[in-house]
């Protein structure tokens, strides 16, 4: 038993040996990926711009739309109440407002990184169903209720400055609100629909609400590998690593440059593109990423490669 404890022994002190390598730990995070529109805002300073014409009841639908979806992304990218700016621009006749020399003005203009265009709503025609008896009425001039239901159409367009691609996105869509009409019953259909007509602000700003729920950012879980040597600075920089400290970490992977160990530097370099990444700078993380594989090209460079040109 003696002779294989101690056979034992050496065999596991030679992999410690030959263990001199660098290891690989496991990070999970969180990850924020664009939305399902296929813009990304994260970071970003956004402005809606809406068009405006003589009919008040559809500029007005636009304006309420504009706010629930501005309100949308102030809560979902936690920018703050008001961060999202509305402005109003009158709609010529024959202007081009799906092409990009448009929007890039209206970026200038609006000194944001992200814009989006509402084009004029088109509402259909409004009608009322019948009165229901409500069970609990809080008064008798509210004792009957009724649903309206309007369709209404929008087009939208969306550029973002900070997007290499420099593309112009469009959106557009139909559906329907469907205002509930309080009464005493007794009033006839036209005096309903003037009714549903003053509610329909508030359903459009719920309608926004929805449409800015397409723009919100998509959260997956992932797993990022760090590489680390066994000695104590490597993992003060893990230790910081897993608290997603990265600038912290980066700051001790920066003194681990100066060396001549070429895979050492490579893995200093590789665990800087994957802080890089984290802090949202594809540029940079591809940048330290071609450093590292210059240096000693680690086998798990091309699975970061991939996750970096996919964000680009």
């Amino acid at each position: 038993m003696k002779k294989i404890f101690k056979i034992l022994s050496i065999v596991a002190a030679s992999a410690a040996v030959l263990s001199c390598g660098p290891s690989k730990h496991a990070v999970h995070v969180e990850m924020r990926h664009p939305s399902k529109a296929g813009m990304d805002l994260a970071g970003k300073a956004v402005a809606i711009v809406c068009l405006e014409n003589q009919d008040s009841v559809k500029t007005l639908f636009s304006k309420s739309l504009a706010d629930g979806f501005a309100y949308t992304l102030e809560q979902d990218y936690g920018t703050g109440e008001g961060s999202v700016g509305i402005y109003g621009m009158p709609r010529l006749q024959g202007g081009n407002y799906a092409s990009k020399d448009t929007l890039v003005n209206l970026i200038m203009d609006t000194g944001t990184d992200v814009v989006f265009l509402l084009d004029t709503v088109s509402l259909g025609t409004m009608t009322i169903g019948g009165a229901s008896h409500v069970a609990v009425p809080q008064s008798v001039d509210s004792s009957y209720v009724s649903e309206a239901l309007l369709q209404y159409t929008i087009k939208m367009y969306g550029f973002d400055a900070m997007d290499e691609n420099e593309k112009v996105y469009a959106f557009g869509g139909t559906s329907t609100v469907r205002p509930a009409v309080y009464s005493d019953g007794k009033q006839g259909s036209a005096a309903l629909i003037a009714k549903a007509y003053q509610a329909l602000p508030s359903e459009a700003w719920e309608a926004g609400t929805e449409v800015g729920s397409s723009f919100k950012s998509q959260w997956r879980h992932e797993q990022y590998s760090i590489t680390y040597f066994d000695k104590e600075i490597w993992y003060k920089a893990l230790d910081k690593a897993e608290q997603y400290d990265w600038k912290g970490a980066m700051d001790i992977w920066f003194t681990l440059l100066d060396t001549n160990d070429m895979l050492k530097r490579a893995c200093a370099e590789y665990n800087i593109s994957v802080a890089c990444y984290m802090l949202g700078d594809m540029k940079l993380a591809a940048s330290w990423l071609d450093r590292s594989d210059a240096d000693s090209k680690l086998p798990i460079s091309d699975a970061l490669r991939k996750r970096i040109d996919a964000r680009k």
